[in-house]
């Protein structure tokens, strides 16, 4: 059953009376008037869907009543009433808006078929209006997608909504991301962008009720309503308005608003529900570019405590060579007149400089290698030789906590060509850091194997372990598992970062398998370094 709102001016008594009955008897919300100054006064009170109107009328012809009315009220449709001698005013009637006409005499069944008839029309003719402005708005959100500069991305939104709606002004106002107030981020016109200010706000009761409501607010002036805006200096600028809240996931974050400023200017049903689905696809463009805009502040913050960091490690690995270098001679001095209690306790100096050495070697290796400042220089050399070197450089660290280290590397294996001080490096470290997180009484297990026309190199032991979200992490400069103020194990985080790097500079590959708990076993492969059998 129809429920449109119709309004019907006749000043003929019999003919409004008959009207209205039929009209409400077939389910629509009918209100009569007299003559076309009461019809104007009832519509600026209630909104209707069609005007019937008689064409002459005393004081105030039908058509003029009718075109003061789509002033205010654009979608309404018009259906005027002649007679049979006055077709050529009905036609007239036609060019100047209105949507149809009825001929006098007409029976209730015309009336009952012209009124439907003349509501279809019109909301075909906005379905197709609608759906031709939101194919190029649909095109458009891409555009938006794209865009991650939210200064621009304002002005986008605000040129598409006064192109596409033909309004004078459009102001898009955001919420404050930490008092929560509305603000004026972005005003254009149809000349051009408007700097921002707090006379663009509109007033309280309309923000209220469209960011309260989650829903556009419909506003026209007339000589009852106060202005649209809270502050003198625009109010002459808008005499019909749009504000459309900005909701993103169940959240109002602003508020879009349109006006237009000339005299008889309105905005239409379907300007609101373009408006609308632009202040949807917004709200999500302007929030993707909120969190674009603070992720990268967070990157940039990151990269300059990255850079710090790494800044403190130079400065450090160079101020700790000399001292170290002081240390170390005075202690090979020491031990040619010491006696055996007290080379016992320089032996123990010597395991901490050793160490202290080994950490800046990787500070100053990973700065150069940050810096693309080496190169490989590969040589013959025996793998396994190469792995008894290393585990006697780390022997006493192991025999601290009671560890036992084991190698497997088979008597067949063959001699590789390979840069062995850096592979030196990356053994160094593996075994250093199994030894740091295995307890005390553990057991280390070094494996190496030909692999292909490569070698594949697996150190294993019975520590800890690693969580496996954090395997991805550990081989990252300065990552570290524990907290900086509770953790139990010594060193800076670089030394991994700094297998993986060499490693990865020979083209091989690292990784790591863990349980917790149970241990970690680190993995690397040399491809292409097996020496041919002639050479």
């Amino acid at each position: 059953m129809p429920n449109e709102r119709i309004l019907i001016a006749d000043d003929e008594d019999d003919v409004l009376d008959i009207c209205v009955r039929a009209l409400s008897s077939e389910g629509y919300q009918v209100r009569g008037a007299h003559n076309g100054f009461e019809a104007i006064e009832l519509a600026n009170k209630e909104e209707f869907d069609l005007l019937l109107t008689d064409i002459k009328m005393p004081g105030m012809s039908g058509l003029q009543a009718f075109q003061a009315i789509k002033q205010y009220h654009p979608d309404i449709v018009g259906v005027t009433i002649t007679g049979y001698g006055r077709v050529e005013t009905a036609i007239e009637a036609l060019k100047l808006g209105m949507d149809d006409f009825l001929l006098k005499p007409f029976s209730l069944e015309q009336l009952s078929a012209a009124i439907p008839r003349a509501l279809a029309k019109k909301r075909l003719e906005r379905e197709n209006a609608r759906l031709k402005s939101l194919i190029p708005l649909f095109q458009l959100s891409q555009a938006f997608m794209a865009v991650t500069d939210l200064d621009a991305l304002l002005q986008q939104v605000l040129q598409v909504a006064v192109q596409e709606t033909a309004a004078s002004l459009a102001v898009l106002m955001l919420k404050n991301e930490t008092s929560a107030n509305l603000e004026v981020c972005a005003v254009a016109t149809d000349r051009g962008a408007e700097s921002p200010g707090d006379q663009y706000k509109p007033r309280d009761d309309v923000a209220r009720q469209a960011m309260q409501g989650g829903e556009a607010v419909l506003w026209q002036a007339d000589d009852r309503q106060e202005s649209f805006f809270a502050l003198e200096t625009a109010n002459a600028q808008v005499l019909a308005a749009i504000a459309v809240p900005l909701v993103v996931t169940a959240e109002t974050i602003g508020l879009l608003c349109l006006g237009k400023g000339h005299k008889g200017a309105a905005f239409t049903r379907s300007d609101v529900e373009l408006s609308s689905v632009l202040a949807g696809q917004a709200a999500i463009a302007i929030q993707n570019a909120r969190l674009f805009t603070r992720m990268r502040n967070a990157y940039d913050k990151l990269s300059a405590l990255d850079h710090l960091k790494s800044e403190f490690i130079h400065v450090a690995a160079h101020e700790l060579r000399t001292p170290l270098a002081i240390i170390s001679s005075y202690v090979e001095l020491m031990e040619d007149e010491s006696t055996p209690q007290q080379k016992e306790y320089l032996s123990g100096v010597a395991t901490g400089i050793d160490r202290l050495k080994l950490l800046t070697n990787n500070m100053r290796n990973l700065e150069f290698l940050e810096a693309g400042q080496v190169e490989l220089q590969r040589d013959e050399f025996s793998l396994s030789q190469l792995l008894t070197e290393v585990v006697e450089d780390v022997a006493l660290l192991a025999a601290c906590k009671g560890q036992s280290i084991t190698t497997q590397s088979g008597a067949q294996l063959p001699e590789i060509h390979a840069d062995g001080p850096k592979i030196k490096i990356v053994l160094q470290n593996l075994l250093s850091n199994a030894i740091k997180f295995t307890p005390q009484g553990g057991s280390i297990t070094v494996v190496a194997e030909v692999s292909g026309d490569g070698v594949h190199v697996a150190v294993q032991d019975t520590g800890i372990g690693i969580p496996e979200k954090e395997w991805q992490w550990i081989f990252k400069p300065f990552y570290q598992l524990e907290d900086s103020l509770v953790r139990e194990h010594g060193g800076v985080g670089i030394g991994l970062a700094l297998a993986r790097n060499l490693v990865e500079l020979h083209g091989g590959r690292i990784w790591v398998q863990s349980t917790v708990e149970q241990g970690s076993t680190f993995h690397f492969t040399l491809p292409n370094c097996l020496c041919s059998p002639g050479s």
